[in-house]
């Protein structure tokens, strides 16, 4: 029997709270232990619900703790944390959190999203800044998007097959995701390609 996911939700709007919690309540292997609008409610029972992952609206932290969030959840080492973008962001803050949802996201992208989170080892902002891809990664990580061979992929960018190797095998080491399906959502998330240039 596969495993579900327990997942919490926090937001301070109810309309977007109950919104996200029957769109995943509805999603396949994800079960909703915790919804809150209230910080202190968030605080007091995410230890005894002790979710797989935690879907946060930033707006939610003090103004002062959002480039903090990872050392403000540190007691729990193992729990995702993904940020629900329901207005604009810096890109810095962002970066912080496993993943982003926006706003505008169908029920689809969230299930990517979660996906590829939960995929990810790891944790911690040093795994964050070390798994920055280098251009010639990122070039190669886009034309794996598009479904290219490693010979077609060498012949683009002018490189052998056994360059094309290394790099897929350090975009896996570096984002610790293995399959094509989720580095693709890799991809779509970190602005890499846009999802109508995938085949």
């Amino acid at each position: 029997m596969m495993k579900n996911y327990r997942i919490a939700i926090a937001d301070p709007s109810p309309i977007i709270l109950t919104g996200m919690s029957v769109i995943i309540k509805e999603l396949a292997d994800y079960d909703v232990v915790l919804k809150t609008n209230d910080v202190q409610t968030l605080a007091a029972r995410l230890h005894v619900v002790s979710p797989d992952v935690l879907i946060v609206n930033p707006v939610m932290m003090d103004y002062s703790k959002r480039m903090m969030v990872r050392h403000l959840f540190e007691d729990l080492p193992n729990m995702k944390i993904v940020a629900l973008a329901s207005a604009f962001f810096d890109a810095q803050q962002l970066k912080q959190y496993h993943g982003v949802i926006e706003i505008t996201d169908d029920a689809h992208r969230i299930k990517s999203t979660l996906n590829l989170v939960l995929e990810q080892g790891g944790g911690g902002e040093e795994d964050a800044d070390s798994a920055q891809l280098s251009d010639r990664e990122k070039e190669v990580l886009v034309c794996m998007a598009k479904g290219k061979k490693n010979s077609e992929i060498a012949d683009e960018l002018s490189i052998s097959v056994h360059t094309v190797i290394t790099h897929r095998k350090n975009i896996v080491k570096k984002t610790g995701i293995k399959s094509v399906a989720a580095l693709t959502v890799y991809a779509i998330l970190n602005n890499l390609i846009d999802e109508k240039d995938i085949i």
